[in-house]
């Protein structure tokens, strides 16, 4: 049998061998080269541009290609330590040691790829014009300026202090980022608008893009060539005549920046990749024909292969300059040829799933549903309000008295409780006391929330065997799913800021105090129920009065986990606006600056070390009073 089953395995591995090969047939001559590796930061326009120069780098020059993903100072980190080869679009004003780095020799520029593209604060074109075929009147009509906003702070509300207007801004990190901020300031927005950091591109282009198929008023800071562009009609709002001396205080309108094609030194001084380095310094586009191509992909649905093999074709003129005759010749002699895939190099069917579709349904289910989620929104927004507010009414010297004393309490050790004032006051010594209480907010509110819904969960569970069996795959897929993926719903439903950052914490966090209910009170030993019941006690008495008690040691282990995993989330939902320490966390690791990373991280350890040893200590108080 096993020779059976061994002579099979051999037939199979050789079938695989014999059978057409998993890419294209090379032809006989052709030399193939090694792996280009370009960045991806993210964003679709730099994505397509690394398919049509990957494309042009296989099928013309013979290399295989790849990306490596990453925020756009990582990839630079990368560029320069020669991780990645080639970045496509470099958008240098985002880059606040660029202009340095290239200076002292540690990267190549090799060209620009575009420089005509525009970036400031848009409006959708309805907040000033109207839509008569969605039945939206002008909100604006008189929007002309970014001055002008600050006559619309109601109309631009802030959905987390209404009493103020809110501008989305750059990303933390980028060099933008502080041009714009220092805007903000010199127009004198900061009197009555908030100046709300997005966390991410993703996140700001899910706001804008949600505002507008609800048909909201919304503003904030974005650039061209972007698929959101090309799918939305927004207006890029006017400001002062652009002067090179000013801007960067934020006092006229930007420039266009000038998007590079930068390689690694490695990369572009090896002999080996002189034709392809040659080909990228005479790659140039601009963001017409950027922006046309990723209104093609949104408009068909293709990959960005598919899309780069189109661009090529529509721009053939265009693409002889960079690569000559030859290049043509081989370009169109490729596409003639059939790609053959073996059956082994991939799975060798796919469902005809269509996630667009999928995405619209939800999006339009988000916006027939704005008044419920928006009730809940402004709920937790309160809460949290409240919650900020009484920490920073609390004296820091006050707070430091209580930590000593919790500490002292719930371990039993004055030196412990020292301790904890000690670590606590490190916080308040780097400047970070204030970000520690907005970071706090959203832990206890998220916390809060948690064990309101997940002690009464637990209890059901535990009521029924079958309510188990079925709720407990469902509480495995949340605690094995990625936590990036809880940042999708409550974008989409809440918006962003610190209220869909407690509903995505809540759903990480509120696994363990489920488990942790229905565990114990199963534990329970059912002689004492038995006891209870022969005495007399209902079903709620012996609940509360029996079933709690006995398993609250249990109950307590699955609070002290909660709270973990909430203060694990605090980085995290930092990329869909929620301030604090996780924001300083994004920030620093945007601009790769270790020791403010260290310090801020450091803070998270500190705040995340002392409510595991408060919430432990009350856990052992608990069982300790449960044996007496």
């Amino acid at each position: 049998m096993k020779r059976k089953i061994g002579a099979l395995l051999a037939f199979v591995l050789l079938a695989g061998f014999l059978l057409p090969g998993s890419g294209k047939v090379a032809a006989a001559d052709e030399v193939r080269k090694g792996e280009v590796v370009f960045a991806d930061a993210g964003w679709d326009s730099n994505r397509f541009h690394n398919a049509v120069a990957g494309t042009i780098a296989e099928k013309v020059y013979g290399y295989t290609w790849t990306e490596m993903a990453g925020s756009t100072p990582i990839l630079h980190e990368g560029l320069l330590k020669g991780e990645i080869d080639v970045h496509m679009e470099v958008w240098t004003d985002n880059i606040a040691t660029y202009k340095n780095d290239l200076a002292k020799g540690k990267l190549m520029e090799l060209g620009t790829n575009f420089d005509d593209d525009d970036q400031g604060f848009y409006v959708p074109r309805y907040v000033i014009e109207g839509d008569k075929e969605r039945g939206i009147e002008p909100l604006a009509p008189d929007l002309r300026t970014v001055k002008d906003l600050l006559k619309y702070k109601d109309l631009f509300r802030d959905p987390e202090n209404p009493s103020k207007g809110r501008i989305y801004g750059a990303i933390p990190g980028w060099a933008i980022d502080t041009i714009m901020h220092n805007k903000f300031l010199a127009y004198g927005f900061d009197q009555d608008f908030i100046y709300f950091r997005p966390g991410s591109d993703a996140a700001l282009s899910a706001a804008l893009s949600s505002a507008y198929e609800k048909g909201e008023p919304v503003v904030g800071y974005y650039w061209e060539p972007t698929w959101l562009m090309g799918k939305y009609d927004f207006v890029l709002l006017e400001d002062e005549p652009f002067n090179p001396d000013t801007y960067e205080q934020g006092l006229t309108a930007l420039p266009a920046v000038n998007v590079t094609i930068a390689a690694s030194n490695d990369f572009g001084k090896d002999p080996a990749n002189k034709e392809l380095i040659t080909f990228l310094s005479k790659y140039r586009t601009s963001s017409k024909l950027t922006s046309e191509a990723l209104a093609y992909m949104q408009d068909t649905g293709p990959d960005y292969r598919t899309a780069a093999l189109w661009f090529i074709e529509e721009n053939k003129e265009l693409v002889r300059e960079w690569v000559g005759d030859d290049g043509i010749a081989k370009l169109e002699g490729e596409d003639q040829e059939e790609e053959k895939k073996s059956f082994f190099a991939g799975f060798p069917f796919r469902l005809p799933l269509d996630v667009d579709k999928f995405d619209s349904s939800v999006r339009q289910f988000a916006s027939s549903t704005e008044g419920f989620f928006g009730a809940i929104r402004n709920f937790l927004n309160s809460v949290i309000s409240g919650i900020e507010f009484v920490l920073d009414a609390i004296p820091w010297f006050i707070m430091l008295t209580l930590v000593f004393f919790l500490g002292w309490r719930s371990s039993g050790s004055i030196g412990k409780g020292i301790l904890y004032v000690l670590l606590l006051s490190f916080i308040g010594a780097v400047g970070l006391w204030e970000m520690m209480n907005e970071t706090l907010s959203i832990v206890i509110t998220s916390v809060i929330v948690s064990l309101a819904l997940g002690f009464p969960i637990g209890i059901l569970v535990s009521t029924s065997e079958t309510v188990e069996r079925f709720v407990k795959p469902v509480l495995d897929t949340m605690q094995t799913m990625p936590v990036f993926v809880y940042l999708i719903p409550a974008l989409l439903f809440f918006g962003l800021g610190k209220a869909p950052a407690v509903i995505a914490t809540t759903i990480y966090a509120i696994v363990p105090i489920i488990r942790m209910t229905t565990l114990g009170i199963n534990q329970i030993d059912k002689e004492i129920l038995e006891a209870a019941k022969a005495y007399g006690a209902t079903y709620m008495q012996a609940l509360v009065k029996v079933k709690i008690p006995q398993a609250m040691p249990a109950i307590m282990t699955g609070v002290n986990q909660t709270i973990m995993m909430a203060v694990s989330m605090v980085v995290t939902t930092s990329m869909i606006g929620a301030s604090g320490l996780g924001m300083e966390v994004l920030t620093s690791v945007n601009r790769i600056e270790m020791g403010r990373g260290l310090v801020s991280g450091a803070s998270v350890v500190i705040l995340a070390v002392i409510l595991d040893r408060f919430s432990q200590g009350l856990a052992k108080r608990k069982g300790g009073e449960k044996h007496e």
